[in-house]
């Protein structure tokens, strides 16, 4: 079964995406067998239909072209992170955010979404794009999560509160399901919800917020690992492909570099080789 990953950032993490996509086809030995680099999720720096993180600034047409081109001839999605909780209908007109999927309006790339008034917009409107439901609903009973899954969407990403537990192994279909293996945000966090709607509001104004105090920010991506919800590659590679899972997103917008670089090492290089594809890496991409 091929399993695909679904990475962190297009645009901020654009280079080291690139590199590990070249990577894998200039020495496939160095990969776990069967993986692929499906989508590199995110948005481009201001857009007010993001959600998630906050990204705040501007860029060029240019530049926004280059990247959805790089990564398209590549075989890699771009994956929009339109999942703003808090959108209201004029917010629908935005221009920035329309120019994002008519650059990227070629049947290879997708949207995650969170507002049914945005969804339904894009459905309509850019009906090329695949639809992905977000882990921002924050859907944690199963019984939701199961009508989430009948509805139309390629993909259904599972609040991460269910890894490792018998309740997301009961679901179905499991190709429809996709899971985040690395989530920095801690099980359970009971302020998760409130965290995405001031991410929405920071996204809307422009402007940094206070935010509800989080207690993991800082964490590293080994400390990340002592995580109930975490998926190690034993598991992965293992008892959840064997299961019939194949979707994995990696955790990372936002984030350092080298969180960013130790996860793409972990999840997508075998052992014997992470230390020089890290080496390597930091040299190539981060001339370090």
């Amino acid at each position: 079964m091929q399993i695909h990953f679904f990475l962190p950032d297009f645009y901020a993490n654009f280079k080291i995406i690139c590199f590990f996509a070249d990577l894998m086809k200039q020495y496939p030995n160095y990969f776990y067998d069967g993986i692929s680099i499906g989508a590199a999720y995110g948005c481009f720096p201001g857009a007010i239909w993001n959600g998630g993180r906050v990204i705040l600034g501007s860029c060029t047409k240019q530049e926004m072209e280059y990247t959805i081109s790089e990564l398209n001839r590549r075989g890699i999605a771009v994956r929009y992170t339109f999942t703003n909780p808090i959108l209201e209908k004029w917010h629908i007109a935005d221009t920035f955010c329309n120019l994002c999927l008519e650059l990227g309006d070629n049947g290879q790339n997708e949207v995650i979404v969170n507002s049914a008034l945005l969804e339904d917009y894009i459905r309509k409107a850019f009906p090329s794009y695949n639809i992905i439901s977000s882990t921002t609903k924050c859907i944690s009973d199963t019984t939701q999560v199961k009508k989430e899954l009948q509805k139309d969407y390629t993909l259904v990403v599972i609040d991460s509160a269910l890894n490792n537990t018998e309740q997301l192994f009961s679901l179905e279909p499991k190709e429809k399901i996709e899971l985040i293996a690395n989530h920095y945000c801690a099980d359970n966090c009971p302020k998760r919800q409130m965290h995405y709607e001031a991410v929405g509001k920071s996204q809307l104004t422009f402007s940094e917020i206070d935010f509800p105090a989080c207690p993991n920010i800082n964490r590293n991506f080994y400390q990340v690992m002592k995580e109930r919800s975490f998926i190690s590659t034993e598991l992965l590679y293992g008892k959840y492909r064997d299961a019939g899972f194949c979707n994995f997103k990696l955790d990372g917008r936002a984030f350092h570099a080298y969180k960013v670089l130790e996860s793409f090492v972990y999840y997508l290089i075998l052992p014997e080789f992470r230390d020089q594809v890290r080496h390597f890496a930091l040299k190539e991409v981060y001339r370090l």
